[in-house]
C-alpha cells in the first residue's frame, strides 16, 4: 500500500535537501537519550489498549493459520467458497476492531472518521499477512528448491492473499490510485490463479513468487498504521528502520529472481502472456517504489526527530 511522502524539513518548517536529510542520521547515543526521556513522553504512549488489541488479532490469526494449513490450502477445491468466507471474515473483523478499538484507544478515537478505516486496513492487512507468512514459505521452499509447484495449494494460498486487499476497495475511502491500482491488480490475479496450472513452467510462476515475498512485508502495514496512533519515539524509530530493511530486501531478491526468470522464460518460450504479466505488474512495482521511497523518506524524519528529542534530553540535564 502506498503513501505519497512530503517533503522532508527540519526543525525550523525549512525544506531539506537529500544530503541534509543523510547528515541526519541516527547518532549512536540517541537510543539511550530517548530511553531516559520516555517519561517525559509518557502521556502521549496509548501503546497499551494497540497491543491488547493486536496480541488477540495475531493470536486467532495464528490459529487460523494452522486450520488453513491442515485443512485448507492442502485440500479445498472450493477456491471460492474460500475467498467468499475469508472475505466475510475480514470484513466483518472491520467493524468488531472499530466498535472495540473506538472504546479502548484513545489515539484510535481520536483519529477522523475518514481515516479510522484505513488504520484498521493496515492493522488487519498486517495481522492477515503475518498469519500467511509460514504457508508462504512453505510454498516459496517447495517451489526454489526441489522444483515442486503445487496447483491446489498455490490457487489456495493466491485466494487467501487477495482477500484483505478486496475487501479494503470497498471500505476504505481514502485511498491513493496507485493503491487502487495495486489491489486491482492482486484481485486480476487472483481471478488468472485461479485457472492456471503451475505445474508446468510458465509466467504465472513469477507471479506466485512475487505474491509471496510481497506477504513478508507484513511490518510495513504495521508502521502505516502506527503513523495515527501515538508511539514512542524510540519504537517508531526502530519500526521504520526495521520495515524499511525488511521491504527493501524482500524487493530487491523478488526483483532479481524475476528478471533472471522471465528472461529465461522469454529466450526458451516467448508468448504474449510475458508481455501482459510485466504491464500489469509495472503497475504493481510502481506502487512499491513509490511505497520505498516514502519509507526511506520516513527513516530520515524519525533519525532526525529522535536527534532533537536526544539534544534537547542532553540540554535539560
Amino acid at each position: 500500500m502506498a503513501v505519497h511522502a512530503a517533503q522532508p524539513r527540519s526543525a525550523n518548517g525549512t525544506s531539506t535537501s537529500p544530503a541534509e536529510g543523510m547528515s541526519s542520521w541516527v547518532r549512536p547515543d540517541v537510543f539511550r537519550q530517548l530511553s531516559a526521556a520516555q517519561d517525559a513522553f509518557a502521556a502521549q504512549l496509548n501503546l497499551i489498549p494497540t497491543f491488547w488489541f493486536l496480541l488477540p488479532l495475531a493470536i486467532f490469526f495464528s490459529i487460523t493459520s494452522w486450520f488453513l494449513q491442515q485443512y485448507v490450502v492442502e485440500g479445498a477445491t472450493a477456491h471460492l467458497a474460500v475467498f467468499a468466507v475469508g472475505a466475510y471474515i475480514v470484513f466483518s473483523s472491520y467493524f468488531v476492531c472499530d466498535y472495540t478499538m473506538s472504546r479502548r484507544s484513545t489515539s484510535y478515537a481520536s483519529i477522523p472518521d475518514d481515516k479510522k478505516f484505513y488504520v484498521l486496513s493496515n492493522l488487519i492487512k498486517s495481522a492477515v499477512l503475518f498469519s500467511y507468512c509460514p504457508l508462504a514459505v512453505h510454498v516459496l521452499y517447495e517451489a526454489l528448491a526441489f522444483d515442486r509447484w503445487s496447483t491446489a495449494r498455490i490457487r489456495n494460498l493466491g485466494v487467501l492473499y487477495a482477500i484483505p486487499d478486496f475487501v479494503s476497495l470497498f471500505l476504505v475511502s481514502r485511498m491513493s490510485t496507485t493503491t487502487k491500482l495495486h489491489h486491482s491488480c492482486v484481485v486480476i490475479f487472483m481471478v488468472y490463479n485461479l485457472y492456471t496450472d503451475y505445474s508446468t513452467e510458465s509466467v504465472a510462476r513469477a507471479l506466485v513468487v512475487y505474491a509471496v515475498f510481497s506477504t513478508f512485508a507484513y511490518l510495513v502495514n504495521l508502521l502505516l498504521a502506527s503513523r495515527f496512533l501515538q508511539i514512542g519515539a524510540t519504537v517508531s524509530l526502530c519500526m521504520s528502520i526495521v520495515a524499511l530493511g525488511l521491504y527493501g530486501g524482500c524487493l530487491a531478491i523478488n526483483w532479481c529472481w524475476q528478471v533472471r526468470f522471465l528472461w529465461g522464460l522469454y529466450r526458451n518460450n516467448p508468448s504474449i502472456g510475458i508481455y501482459i504479466y510485466c504491464t500489469f505488474m509495472s503497475m504493481v512495482v510502481y506502487d512499491d517504489v513509490v511505497l520505498v521511497r516514502w519509507l526511506w523518506n520516513n527513516v530520515q524524519r524519525k533519525a532526525r526527530l529522535a536527534n532533537s528529542r536526544a539534544d534537547k534530553t542532553t540540554k535539560n540535564k
